[in-house]
């Protein structure tokens, strides 16, 4: 009868030898070079003549102890390794017919040793053998005994060394017991890996976890080898192991749910900022996954994935499926995120109405989708329940900047008197808002209230160039621009809205420069005069004022803070001061504010990227097209352009008429899918056509 012993394959790794099991078919005796069955058959005895009156001499005895234990017990497999182990030592020993008949009178002392082993009592174990030699010199405890004894030792050792992060020990416990690192002791291999992999040696650990995948058959434990290699190794190390898997007869593989978790994480970290690029492989796999089986999770993953390769009509299309498979508002602040980048603001309000009030978040998005649809050109007309809900949103949340929008929407519809009171009512929550101020000195001269223009223009003409340059009307009245009565479009912001007006709300000057700044609670909500603080109070206060968007406040505690002795306050605040003024729309008092003290470099590049694309679109939009292009060649000197930019250049070019490098550039960022790019192609390729 053939068994199978461990075969050792000892390496090196740090001084110290590692093991990785293989298997042997055949037992040999010890300092013996023939087979157990060899010997076993030249042990038969030759007969020999003896003396009639001689009796015939008894055989030794054998203890049978053990195998009958073996047999109580019903464990086979040491019952068979005994019998071989019987035969081997006595060649003319038959085993019993029946191992548990009661004909025989077992050895108690050697029975409660197999009992102590087997309640895991080692110790107790040890301390038996040596009471029973104490009294009987001549007792040897059974080979299988000692070695099952030497075995479980050795694991409580590697074990608890493993518990306790003795990585080396583990590493000279499994080399010195090679009969630990097996498939039914798959727990040791794994044991062994961890310490491979804290002492450094990852390539030894990835040969443990092959010698496991290419050896062991449970499919769990299959699988959870591959997920251990996962916590230590990165994709690319976990090739070796992939390469091992099987596949079921449909062609499945045995690890397709951790490939897909893989691929899934790979893809969740590059949409991390500094992320690592997915590998295309990743891509692929992941997608056929989702076309195959998805989830709303797994569908929004990828769809932001494309969203931040600037393919939002794909990412569009994934969103949309994730919300009909789950509408809930991670899948609706989803596709209006694509909907607002394609520049469909209409559909994007719709989709975000149900959710506005579910978060701060969701509330914050909708209203910029509200304002985004407001401020489209030419001006849409927007049915009552549209308007009704996007007034609703404004009044109860108190945003400024919506409300601005809705002032404009209202002009744009010669609703003069709306117009003025809606940003009256943004300056009324925001007191710092250039873009309110700037419509109500707009709605003001066309209603031809030169009073209203005069104190604007005293207010603001400080800290805003184009009031500042606003021409003063000449007659004092509204220029005719209508023939006939219009129809009101927009909703006026009454006292008979509760949340649009409430009666606890403050009652400041429009153009006031104190009040309520939008329903914050900071500590700068009413700020102190920036000249009576300390250089120090000062930049904590302009800090805290761009928080709540005030900027033209922050510029001025800023510009204190700049008077500071300590270098890094003064470049805080140089920094600080050049945001202010770009969120105000100020480039040219942005570029002075950064020169005003030494900046970090990358701090320096930051505001010149930012300082040059204000330029750009400030040009472009003035016209100035040359200018627009020059102030973009510069800002291509920090930053490579987004599409929005490289947009803009073609624009840039199509209306300087130089229509190849239009449609080169359009050609380009339309197979993105970026939304005004198309019809820039469409216009460029047209006209080259024509010319």
């Amino acid at each position: 009868m053939r068994f199978t012993i461990p075969l050792v394959i000892i390496g090196l790794i740090g001084g110290v030898s590692y093991a990785v099991v293989a298997e042997q078919g055949k037992q040999r005796l010890p300092h013996a070079d023939t087979p157990v069955q060899t010997v076993v058959a030249q042990a038969e005895p030759v007969p020999m003549p003896q003396p009639s009156a001689a009796p015939v001499p008894q055989g030794p005895k054998v203890d049978e102890t053990a195998l009958r234990y073996f047999a109580q017990q019903g464990d086979t497999e040491r019952m068979n390794r005994e019998i071989e182990r019987l035969r081997a030592l006595y060649p003319n020993w038959e085993p019993p017919a029946d191992p548990l008949a009661q004909d025989f009178s077992p050895d108690r002392d050697i029975i409660r040793m197999w009992e102590l082993f087997n309640a895991g009592d080692y110790a107790g174990t040890r301390a038996a053998i040596v009471a029973r030699q104490a009294t009987d010199p001549s007792f040897e405890p059974t080979p299988d005994l000692l070695k099952e004894l030497n075995l479980a030792e050795a694991q409580v050792k590697l074990r608890n060394a493993s518990d306790v992060a003795e990585h080396q020990t583990v590493i000279t416990v499994a080399a010195n017991t090679p009969e630990l690192l097996t498939c039914e002791r798959i727990d040791n291999l794994w044991r062994l890996a961890d310490a491979f992999v804290a002492t450094d040696a990852d390539d030894r650990a990835i040969d443990a976890y092959k010698y496991i995948l290419t050896n062991c058959t449970s499919a769990e434990e299959r699988l959870s080898t591959i997920q251990k290699a996962k916590a230590h190794f990165d994709i690319a190390q976990l090739s070796p192991l992939f390469e091992l898997e099987k596949k079921d007869a449909n062609g499945v593989g045995e690890f397709e749910p951790l490939r897909l978790d893989l691929a899934r994480a790979a893809i969740a970290s590059s949409l991390d900022v500094g992320g690592v690029p997915v590998s295309p492989a990743d891509v692929a796999f992941f997608e056929r996954s989702i076309n195959e089986q998805s989830s709303a999770e797994d569908l929004r993953l990828f769809g932001f994935y494309k969203l931040e390769r600037a393919r939002p009509n794909e990412a569009r299309r994934l969103f949309e499926q994730a919300l009909e498979k789950d509408p809930s508002e991670a899948s609706a602040q989803a596709l209006a995120a694509a909907l607002l980048q394609l520049r469909d603001y209409r559909v994007a309000e719709e989709i975000l109405a149900p959710y506005s009030d579910l978060s701060d978040e969701m509330s914050a998005m909708y209203l910029d989708a509200v304002a985004a649809v407001l401020s489209l050109e030419p001006r849409v007309s927007l049915d009552s329940d549209a308007l009704g809900r996007m007034v609703d949103a404004i009044s109860s949340t108190r945003n400024a900047n919506a409300a601005q929008e809705m002032g404009w929407y209202a002009y744009g519809f010669d609703q003069v008197t709306t117009a003025i009171e809606w940003f009256t009512l943004s300056l009324r929550w925001q007191p710092d808002l250039e873009k309110a101020a700037y419509g109500l000195l707009v709605a003001s001269n066309a209603a031809g209230d030169l009073n209203t223009v005069q104190a604007i223009k005293a207010q603001w003409g400080n800290r805003s160039e184009r009031i500042a340059a606003f021409p003063r009307v000449v007659d004092g009245s509204r220029p005719d621009t209508q023939t006939a009565p219009v129809q009101d479009v927009v909703a006026k912001p009454v006292a008979a809205r509760p949340a649009a007006t409430p009666s606890s709300a403050p009652r400041t000057a429009a153009f006031g420069t104190s009040g309520s700044g939008g329903g914050g609670s900071r500590s700068c909500q009413n700020p102190v005069p920036a000249a009576s603080l300390s250089p120090g109070a000062a930049l904590s206060q302009a800090w805290c004022l761009m928080g709540l968007n005030r900027p033209a406040q922050a510029a001025e505690a800023f510009a204190r803070a700049l008077q500071s002795s300590a270098a890094a306050t003064r470049s805080d605040a140089a920094y600080g001061q050049s945001l202010a003024y770009m969120r105000m729309g100020l480039p040219d008092n942005a570029a002075v504010a950064a020169a005003s003290a030494p900046l970090p470099s990358a701090r320096a590049v930051e505001l010149e990227i930012g300082i040059m694309t204000q330029k750009a679109q400030t040009a472009y939009a003035a016209g100035d097209y040359v200018k627009a292009i020059e102030y973009l060649n510069l800002r291509g000197q920090y930053a490579p352009e987004r599409n929005d930019l490289l947009t803009l250049r073609a624009w840039s070019y199509y209306h300087m008429k130089l229509y190849r490098e239009a449609r080169r550039i359009f050609k380009a960022v339309a197979a993105t899918g970026f939304g005004d790019a198309s019809e820039g192609l469409r216009l460029s390729e047209q006209a080259l056509m024509i010319y």
